[in-house]
């Protein structure tokens, strides 16, 4: 009996496939915490350093609108004093008076008031006004410069450094030195190229107080006939000048003993 190969069809396979209903989800939005903190920090480090800087920048300016120069003090006004005097005209903010290495008052302060609108109205009462006999300056601060980065490991700070330029071509270290005495520099170089003063230099302060109060006080002011230019030391702006010209550096040092190999000739000018 010959037997047959052939398949029978497969019931099910014929049936057409059952229709099921299509529903339409809603799309639900998954949000991960770690993802969303993740992208914020790469926005964050992404952000320009203006942008971040912009903060600073502001607190900066605003302070520099509210704090006042004042010189002129008596030596025995304490600061509660310099604050009452302050108060008539605003609330006082700070109060800050240079002293000396010998602790006793220099004879002048900076003070910084609420708001602008109070720190102009304190100057323009104030500026010109006795007391104790002494008729006190007050006028806007100009503003300290916020320390730079850190500089690479081995690199020289020195702070509290103002720039003068325009110097008088006669002018020597202790010129400059005794021109910034009421502010107790610490040091006063003046810069040489070949032999000739090149009519510029730097001085050092201990405190930034000191610093302020001399630019404030001196920018301008003449020295031995001639207005000087002060202006903040950037951050190794004048390391290579000196560095060039090491040689030709005048120095007078805190105790004021002068390194001067370019004075021989009784503070005139060299000429070749």
């Amino acid at each position: 009996m010959a037997l047959s190969l052939a398949r029978s069809p497969n019931p099910a396979a014929a049936l057409p496939a059952p229709r099921v209903p299509h529903f339409a989800l809603p799309l639900l939005t998954l949000r991960c915490p770690r993802r969303q903190n993740q992208a914020r920090l790469r926005v964050a480090a992404s952000s320009p350093p203006e942008a971040q800087a912009a903060p600073v920048a502001e607190d900066e300016q605003g302070e520099k609108r509210r704090k006042l120069y004042v010189a002129n003090l008596p030596w025995s006004f304490p600061a509660p004093e310099i604050e009452k005097l302050f108060a008539q005209h605003g609330t006082v903010k700070d109060v800050e008076v240079i002293k000396g290495k010998d602790g006793r008052n220099r004879g002048f302060a900076f003070v910084t008031m609420s708001t602008a609108e109070e720190a102009a109205a304190a100057a323009d009462k104030l500026n010109s006004h006795d007391v104790m006999g002494r008729t006190i300056k007050v006028e806007f601060s100009k503003s300290f410069r916020r320390p730079a980065p850190p500089p690479p490991p081995g690199t020289i700070i020195e702070r509290h450094k103002l720039y003068v330029s325009n110097l008088p071509w006669k002018a020597r270290a202790p010129n400059v030195k005794e021109f910034f005495a009421n502010f107790n520099p610490l040091s006063a170089n003046v810069i040489f190229d070949n032999g000739k003063a090149a009519g510029y230099g730097f001085v050092s302060f201990g405190t930034k107080e000191e610093a302020e109060a001399a630019l404030t006080e001196l920018d301008g002011k003449e020295l031995l006939g001639r207005p000087v230019r002060l202006n903040w030391r950037e951050s190794g702006d004048d390391k290579v000048e000196v560095a060039k010209a090491d040689s030709e550096v005048e120095a007078v040092n805190i105790e004021g003993a002068c390194v001067d190999d370019a004075s021989t000739d009784g503070g005139e000018d060299k000429q070749e």
